[in-house]
C-alpha cells in the first residue's frame, strides 16, 4: 500500500503545530512500519520553500500530486480544496480547527480567504477525517452538517524525550531570568481567540498581590506590552523545553482551540496548568489542571487559582505529569495507521 501525505508546511517553515504534527506522524510511521514490518510505502510532499511557489492556493495547482499512491492524507485542513483539480483513490484529511469560520479576523489575506471559500465544501468529498480532539469533531459535524461517521478523533501527542521535568532555577538561568522571581509562562499568537486580553487582565490583578510576578510571554514573535511582562518572542525548538520548565506556572486563556498542544507540552515538563474551560482544552487537561469558565468573575478565578500555586511553591506536578503520559506521538502515528488500514480492508483499490 503506497500513501502519501500533503504537508501544509513549506521546506523551510519553522516549526510550528502544524510542523510539529506533520513532522512528528511521519516520523514515528516510518518508524512502526520498518520496526513492525507493516506492508504501507509511506512518502511526504511539502510546500515548496519559495513564498510565491509555496504559497497554499499554487500548492494545490503545482506540488500536490497523487503520484500513484493508494491513500493521500492531507495533513491540514486547507489541503482538501486539491479534490477539485484531482482524486486520490482514497483521501484522508486532518483537520485542526475550524477558527476562521468563526473568527474572520485570522484571515488576512486574498490566499487565506479563498482558502476559507473552498475547504467547508471541500471537506464534504473527502472520504475520511481525522479531527484532533472530540471538540474538532463536534465543530466539523455542527458547522459543516458532516456525518459523525466520517470523522475519526485522533489526539496530538507529546515527545517525551525533550518535553520532561528540568532543574527549574537552572532553566530560568538559561533565559537571564531572576530565579527569586515567580513566573508566569504565556505561550500564544495574538490572535482574537486567545484572548490576551484576559492573560493581561489577569496578570494585572496578580500583581496587585504580589510583586515578585513577571509574565513570560512567548510564541509567534508577537509582543504583549505591560509592566512586569517578558517577551521572548520566538523561542527554538530545542529551547521550548527549558521555557517551559522555567515556568512557576502555565496560563492559557484561549476560548477556542482545535487541541492545545502548548498545554500539553507544559504538562510534560510537570508544570501546573490554569487554562480556560472551553473548546479542546478540558479534553487535555483532564482533571490534572485547573479549569477556569469564562465568565464575568473569569479574572479574579484565573489570579486566585495562580496566586494559590505560587504560594504553594510547586517544584513539580505529578499529577500533570501523568496526564501527559496518556498522549505521545507514536500512539496518533499507531490509531492514524490504523485508519489506513482499515480502510484499505474496506475499499477496492
Amino acid at each position: 500500500m503506497k500513501v502519501i501525505h500533503w504537508n501544509t508546511s513549506r521546506i523551510n517553515s519553522p516549526m510550528s503545530g502544524i510542523r510539529k504534527y506533520e513532522d512528528e506522524l511521519f516520523k514515528n510511521m516510518v518508524k512502526i512500519i520498518q520496526e513492525e514490518s507493516i506492508d504501507i510505502e509511506i512518502h511526504r510532499i511539502l510546500r515548496d520553500k519559495n513564498k510565491l511557489l509555496g504559497s497554499t492556493v499554487v500548492s494545490w495547482f503545482l506540488k500536490y500530486k497523487c503520484k500513484n499512491a493508494d491513500l493521500i492524507h492531507a495533513t491540514s485542513q486547507v489541503i482538501a480544496p486539491v479534490i477539485y483539480l484531482r482524486r486520490p483513490k482514497r483521501f484522508v484529511v486532518t483537520v485542526h480547527d475550524l477558527t476562521p469560520m468563526l473568527y474572520p479576523s485570522t484571515i488576512r489575506d486574498t490566499s487565506t480567504k479563498l482558502q476559507w471559500i473552498l475547504t467547508p465544501r471541500a471537506l464534504k468529498k473527502v472520504d475520511k477525517i481525522i479531527a484532533i480532539s472530540n471538540f474538532t469533531k463536534s465543530e466539523i459535524m455542527r458547522l459543516l452538517g458532516i456525518d459523525g461517521e466520517k470523522i475519526i478523533v485522533i489526539y496530538q501527542g507529546v515527545d517525551h524525550s525533550l518535553y520532561k521535568p528540568l532543574n527549574r532555577e537552572d532553566c530560568k538561568k538559561y533565559f537571564g531570568l531572576n530565579p527569586e522571581e515567580k513566573h508566569i509562562l504565556y505561550v500564544a499568537s495574538n490572535d482574537e481567540h486567545k484572548r490576551v486580553d484576559l492573560a493581561k487582565a489577569v496578570f494585572e490583578e496578580i500583581k496587585k498581590c504580589r510583586d515578585d510576578v513577571k509574565m513570560i510571554k512567548a510564541g509567534y514573535s508577537e509582543k504583549l506590552e505591560g509592566e512586569g511582562i517578558i517577551n521572548m518572542g520566538w523561542i527554538d525548538e530545542k529551547d521550548m523545553p527549558k521555557l517551559y520548565n522555567s515556568a512557576d506556572v502555565y496560563l492559557h486563556t484561549s476560548e477556542y482551540e482545535g487541541f492545545g498542544l502548548p498545554i500539553l507540552e507544559a504538562m510534560a515538563c510537570g508544570v501546573p496548568v490554569v487554562a480556560s474551560n472551553k473548546a479542546s482544552i478540558p479534553e487535555v487537561v483532564g482533571n490534572a489542571g485547573i479549569l477556569i469558565d469564562l465568565d464575568d468573575n473569569c479574572v479574579q478565578e484565573f489570579a486566585e487559582s495562580i496566586l494559590k500555586i505560587l504560594d504553594k511553591n510547586i517544584k513539580m506536578d505529578r499529577k500533570a505529569l501523568e496526564r501527559s503520559m496518556e498522549f505521545s506521538w507514536e500512539k496518533t502515528a499507531r490509531e492514524t495507521l490504523e485508519v489506513y488500514k482499515y480502510d484499505c480492508s474496506i475499499w477496492t483499490i
